[in-house]
């Protein structure tokens, strides 16, 4: 493309944007301005969006609402804008700093000192009159080392179990509490990855279950101790070991537990020794069988006996395993429990006989998962469009290679959330979404013009 080529191209897209944004305006309405905004920043939109304080309230709390937009409203706001803004997650740390600035109730402070963008505002809140305010401080992951070493020394046990699982918790306030605290807090230190390796000896020994089981869970725990907690005469120390990511299935070569919820556990990890894939496959226990079947690491010939497990459940996890031979979904397509073929009908490596044979299908459950699946012919997506369900009509909304007909099916649905799903996809073409931007739903109208404003802004 030379150089004047793509001025044009830029002027073009240029022009797009600026005739929907005038759209936008001239109709007046706010939630697709909104849905504009939030890809163009245009300040011609923001009016719009906010014509009244029942919809500035309605924008103060709603998470997908653009960031400046939240702080242009905690410029002005009054004490529900200030709850909302306080309670809303996408609201940013700047419109954060100007509510505290209007000295709102320890309510408000309370929200905001547990707010993920609060970070730089915490030394200040950890000094707070309010107790409540300064136990939400040592609740947020964004706080340091050194606000919490000032907290920890607070005679709270709230405050006590917070700042013993901060992440951000130091050897020194670790050791603090594992000193001071009660048998709570003393399991949230042995937890910690910055536990002391002497503190972690002391756990692994200690006459509280909970305790060892907190410590089996610690992901820094070293090898020799996750090793004699596996042995543990406590079936959810055990279990809490066999979950530990610290050590590899490998190195879990006995499965020989008394419980089944353990053994359960062991199923879900990958790099199982064979022997013990082979004996959990063999359990009696139904889930455990369930969970092996799962596991990619299972031999095809093990999976092709699983295929046959009476219980529906497991057959249905050998349909969902990635290392699900060909030969064995096919079989699988023909099973006699809807679920377990619905499992064959979400495969995109399906053989295409298997596919042949599910889409005979009536089962709500298999139409459904044929609706997600890209290999499944468009003249039938097109059918599963029009499907009198409309958790099956939804499928096809999420698959990426539905035809232009079929969405135009789902375009006039008669629920809300099948069209609202329909003008999300960043596929969608132009002229569906200009439909869509007229939808009596306003979510539906929302995600319309994001969408119309996101190919203006980057069509080349």
């Amino acid at each position: 493309m030379n150089e004047n080529t793509a001025e044009k191209h830029d002027m073009g897209s240029a022009t797009a944007l600026s005739a929907l944004i005038d759209r936008l305006v001239a109709t007046g309405d706010p939630y697709a301005a909104l849905g504009a905004y939030a890809r163009t920043q245009d300040a011609a939109l923001v009016d719009v969006a906010l014509p009244t304080r029942r919809q500035r309230l309605i924008v103060a709390a709603a998470p997908y609402a653009p960031a400046d937009l939240l702080d242009r409203l905690a410029r002005d706001a009054d004490a529900p804008l200030t709850l909302r803004l306080a309670k809303n997650p996408a609201t940013p740390a700047s419109a954060l700093a100007r509510l505290l600035e209007g000295d709102p109730p320890a309510r408000v402070r309370r929200y905001i000192a547990a707010h993920a963008n609060a970070g730089e505002l915490l030394p200040q809140l950890a000094r707070d009159t309010s107790i409540e305010v300064r136990r939400a401080v040592t609740g947020n992951a964004a706080a340091t080392s050194e606000v919490i070493a000032g907290l920890a020394t607070e005679k709270d046990e709230q405050i006590a179990r917070h700042a013993a699982a901060a992440p951000q918790a130091d050897e020194s306030i670790l050791s603090h509490l594992w000193n001071s605290g009660d048998v709570w807090v003393r399991a949230d230190v042995a937890a910690h990855p910055n536990c002391p390796t002497e503190i972690l000896a002391e756990a692994e020994a200690a006459e509280d279950p909970l305790i060892r089981r907190k410590c089996a869970a610690n992901p820094a725990l070293p090898d020799a101790m996750l090793l004699r907690l596996l042995g543990d005469a406590d079936e959810q120390v055990r279990g809490a070991a066999v979950r530990n990511s610290a050590i590899t299935g490998d190195r879990l070569d006995d499965a020989d537990d008394p419980s089944a919820k353990v053994r359960r556990l062991f199923a879900r990890r990958s790099r199982l020794p064979r022997a013990l894939i082979a004996r959990l496959a063999a359990d009696p226990d139904d889930w455990v069988r369930r969970w092996i079947a799962r596991n990619p690491d299972v031999p095809a010939a093990l999976l092709g006996e699983l295929a046959q497990d009476p219980d529906a459940a497991v057959r249905r996890s050998v349909s969902r395993n990635a290392a699900c031979p060909p030969h064995l979904l096919s079989a699988l397509a023909t099973d006699p429990e809807p679920w377990v073929r619905a499992g064959v009908a979400l495969r995109e490596d399906a053989p295409d006989a298997a596919i042949a044979v599910l889409l005979d299908d009536a089962d709500h459950d298999v139409l459904g998962a044929l609706g997600r699946n890209p290999c499944t012919p468009p003249d039938r997506l097109e059918a599963i469009a029009s499907h009198p369900d409309k958790d099956v009509r939804r499928a096809v909304a999420f698959n990426r290679a539905a035809p232009p007909d079929a969405l135009a099916v789902l375009a006039e649905d008669v629920y809300p959330l099948n069209r609202a799903i329909l003008a999300g996809r960043d596929d969608l073409a132009a002229q569906l979404a200009e439909r869509l931007l007229e939808d009596p739903e306003p979510q539906v109208r929302f995600a319309a013009a994001a969408n119309l404003a996101r190919a203006a802004a980057t069509s080349t």
